[in-house]
C-alpha cells in the first residue's frame, strides 16, 4: 500500500520522459526529412528541450533530450538527412539556456537576451563551419540569391500583359528600392530572425509550463513582461545616427531601429494581450484580432510604437505595482 504512490510517480515520470523523447525526436527529424514543406518546424526545437528540463529536472529531463537526439541522428543517417539535422541541433542549446535561467531565477528579459547570444554564437559557428567546408562566402551568396530573386520577380511582372503601365512602374520602383536597401538592412533582418525564434520559444515554453504547474517557472504571464526602461535610449541613439550622421553610421542606425522595433513589438503584443484581458474580450474574437495584427504591416508598426511609449504611459500599471519580475537581471 505504501509503495503505490512511489510507483505512480515513477510511471508518470516515465510517461513524461517518453512523451518528451517522441516530441523532440519528431521536431528534430521531420524538418530534416521534409525541409521544403516543414523546415520551419526546426525553429521550435528549443521548446521540448526547455519543457523536459524544467518539468522533469535537469537530471531526469536530460534523458529524453539525449535519447531524442540519438534517435533523430540515427534516423537521419539512414535517410541521408544528417546535414539538415545538424542545423536543427544548433537550437538545442537555446532550450538548455532557458532551463538554466529558470533554475537561476533570471527574468524573462534576461533569459531572452542570454538565449539570443547562445543562438547567435551557435549559428555563427554552424554557418562559419559550412562556409569553410564549401569554400564560399555564404553572406555574399545570400545577397546574390536575394537580388536574383527580386530581378526574376520583376521580369515576371514585366512579362505580364494584365498590369497597367502605372502599376508596373510602381512595381519597378519598389523592387529597385528593395535591391538598394536589403543589402544595407540584411544584418537587422537576420538579428530580428534570431530574436523572433528566441521570443516564440520562450513565450510558448512559459505558457506550457504554467499550464502544467504555475510554480515551474518564476516568471509572470506574458502579458506582464516588460523591457527595462533604459532600453529606449538605444532607440533614441539609433534614430540620431540614422537621421543626422553620414554613412556607414546612418546605416548602422537604421539597422538598430529595425532591431529595436522588433523587440518593442514583443512588448506591444504583451500590452495588447493585457488590454484584451482587461476588457474581457472572448477568445473567438481575439484570434482574428491577432491574425490582423500579424497580417497587416501597420498593425506591427502600431504595436512597436505602443511598446515604446509604454515606457512613459505604463499601460499595464506595472511600474506602480513594482515590476520585480521583469526589470531585475
Amino acid at each position: 500500500m505504501l509503495a503505490a504512490p512511489y510507483f505512480q510517480g515513477r510511471h508518470k515520470d516515465s510517461d513524461a520522459q517518453f512523451a518528451g523523447l517522441v516530441v523532440l525526436a519528431a521536431v528534430l527529424l521531420l524538418p530534416a526529412l521534409f525541409p521544403g514543406k516543414i523546415g520551419w518546424l526546426s525553429s521550435l526545437v528549443p521548446l521540448p528541450v526547455f519543457y523536459c528540463l524544467v518539468n522533469l529536472g535537469i537530471q531526469r529531463g536530460s534523458i529524453p533530450v539525449r535519447n531524442g537526439i540519438f534517435i533523430a541522428a540515427g534516423a537521419a543517417v539512414i535517410f541521408g538527412s544528417l546535414p539538415m539535422l545538424i542545423f536543427s541541433l544548433t537550437l538545442v542549446p537555446v532550450g538548455i539556456a532557458f532551463s538554466t535561467c529558470v533554475f537561476n531565477k533570471r527574468s524573462p528579459v534576461a533569459t531572452g537576451f542570454i538565449a539570443f547570444l547562445v543562438l547567435a554564437v551557435s549559428w555563427l559557428l554552424y554557418w562559419s563551419g559550412l562556409a569553410l567546408l564549401l569554400q564560399t562566402n555564404l553572406y555574399s551568396t545570400l545577397l546574390t540569391e536575394i537580388d536574383m530573386g527580386l530581378h526574376s520577380g520583376l521580369m515576371l511582372y514585366e512579362d505580364s500583359a494584365e498590369l497597367a503601365p502605372e502599376t508596373l512602374e510602381g512595381v519597378r520602383v519598389a523592387v529597385d528600392l528593395l535591391r538598394v536597401y536589403i543589402p544595407k538592412i540584411l544584418p537587422a533582418i537576420l538579428i530580428s530572425g534570431l530574436l523572433i525564434t528566441v521570443w516564440l520559444n520562450l513565450v510558448l515554453g512559459n505558457l506550457l509550463l504554467k499550464k502544467k504547474d504555475s510554480k515551474l517557472t518564476p516568471w509572470p504571464e506574458y502579458q506582464e513582461w516588460k523591457l527595462p526602461d533604459p532600453f529606449v535610449w538605444l532607440v533614441v541613439l539609433s534614430g540620431v545616427m540614422f537621421l543626422l550622421l553620414p554613412a556607414p553610421l546612418s546605416t548602422l542606425g537604421l539597422n538598430g531601429l529595425i532591431v529595436c522595433s522588433t523587440v518593442y513589438f514583443f512588448q506591444g503584443l504583451a500590452i495588447a494581450a493585457s488590454l484584451l484581458n482587461r476588457w474581457s474580450v472572448p477568445g473567438l474574437i481575439r484570434v482574428p484580432i491577432y491574425a490582423l495584427i500579424f497580417i497587416q504591416t501597420y498593425g506591427i508598426i502600431v504595436l512597436s510604437f505602443l511598446g515604446m511609449i509604454d515606457v512613459w504611459a505604463d499601460f499595464r500599471k506595472l511600474n506602480q505595482a513594482g515590476d520585480k519580475h521583469n526589470n531585475s537581471i
